[in-house]
């Protein structure tokens, strides 16, 4: 075929139109077998930025909610076990009620019991999930609680029979003078033994405080305190290394006698137990907003029920348990606040997750708009340039066999 002065703009013409119908065949082709408007950001390049922050926002969106799956699965582990911690409670409760009725807290077994509970509450509290452990706080790669520590440390008590003052005098007791031997040892087995003297005839309840408590070496202090509510004062000496504590007369001394002194659990409410920190631990749910969240082991809830159930397993002194049921009374009521504190952590995160899910929803969609096709549509937008296409070879065939002998015949 020639191309002649004559032919060669439409010629041109129809060869340019051809090709573009060609290329835009080629495009439909690719875009309706691979379900994409194109292979490269050249092809959508009027979008690209837009896609590019849509990307971006949405890659953040999924990070945000792994760190929200992962608070909230953490959370919900320490719901479940601060609902067991009630449930345990609640039944510990009752044991008390049953063997204060009928008087007979062996017969019902209540130290074995509150041995088994001690046990379980110190489970749910190392509670770990994917390795941490999740009532330690920061140190969440150490156990939150020593079950070693957390059975009460021993407590010689007197009796409530006298109200007692750091001016009463030995004499008005009746005591006879004489010394005290105190052994005390902490948890890792480390005693101390020493020596107090008394003189029945110059000395009052301050000097024996202060005769114990003048030994740097001692593992035991003394104190006046009251037992659980009660507003009667009482000596105390105790041990302070979680351990053991074993108080004797020797010579004519009988001042453990005269003050009914007996030996029990310490009633006061501690955190030796505890191995973690006061980190609160946090999770960055938004670009702008981290949410606290967590409760550490040495809460005062589960400090009362710890320094109940301790009591319990170690003693059935019948004033000692009357302290317990107080102790585990107030854990009934205060957990659920605790419980209720978790929950609203919960929800906290569950507002922020839902949020970015929607926009999960709405960014692939955007996304999806301007990255793919709609393949029917495109297929038969295909079929129209295709047939386009076969048109403009068909002209063009035809443009060339134009000729004056052909027109004039």
């Amino acid at each position: 075929m020639v191309t002649r002065v004559a032919t060669y703009t439409n010629h041109t013409l129809l060869s340019d139109l051809a090709i573009r119908n060609a290329a835009r065949v080629t495009d439909l082709q690719n875009q309706s077998s691979s379900g994409y408007k194109s292979r490269d950001y050249a092809g959508i390049a009027n979008s690209t930025q837009r896609l590019l922050n849509l990307e971006g926002e949405y890659t953040r969106a999924e990070q945000y909610l792994r760190n929200t799956t992962q608070a909230k699965l953490r959370l919900q582990s320490m719901e479940t076990a601060v609902d067991s911690m009630i449930t345990i409670a609640t039944q510990m409760k009752t044991l008390l009620i049953q063997a204060s009725s009928a008087q007979q807290a062996g017969d019902v077994n209540v130290r074995g019991q509150a041995t088994q509970a001690l046990q379980q509450v110190a489970n749910l509290l190392n509670t770990s999930l994917d390795g941490r452990y999740l009532f330690s706080g920061g140190r969440s790669e150490e156990p939150a609680v020593d079950l070693e520590k957390m059975s009460a440390p021993d407590n010689y008590i007197s009796d409530d029979s006298n109200n007692l003052t750091g001016s009463t005098t030995l004499a008005s007791l009746s005591v006879t003078t004489g010394q005290l031997q105190i052994v005390s040892t902490d948890v890792n087995g480390n005693s101390s033994t020493s020596t107090v003297n008394y003189n029945a005839a110059t000395d009052d309840i301050s000097d024996i405080l202060d005769a114990i408590n003048s030994v740097t070496t001692n593992r035991a202090i003394a104190s006046l305190r009251g037992l659980g509510d009660s507003d009667t004062n009482r000596l105390n000496i105790e041990n302070v290394g979680n351990g053991s504590i074993t108080i004797t007369e020797t010579g004519t001394g009988d001042l453990l006698t005269v003050l009914g002194m007996e030996k029990i659990p310490n009633p006061r409410i501690d955190t030796d137990y505890y191995n973690g920190d006061k980190q609160i631990l946090d999770v960055r749910v938004d670009d702008e907003y981290n949410v606290s969240y967590g409760i550490l082991a040495d809460n005062p809830s589960f400090q009362k029920l710890i320094q109940g159930l301790g009591m319990m397993a170690a003693t059935e002194d019948e004033d000692a348990l009357v302290v317990a049921m107080g102790y585990i009374s107030e854990a009934i009521e205060d957990l659920p606040n605790v419980q209720g504190q978790i929950g609203l952590d919960i929800s906290n995160i569950e507002r922020f997750e839902a949020r970015h899910e929607d926009f999960k929803v709405f960014a692939s969609q955007a996304i999806s708009d301007i990255e793919t096709v709609d393949v029917p549509l495109t297929l038969a937008e295909l079929s129209q340039y295709e047939t386009a296409l076969q048109a403009s070879f068909i002209s063009i065939s035809r443009a060339a066999d134009l000729s004056l002998a052909n027109y004039l015949r």
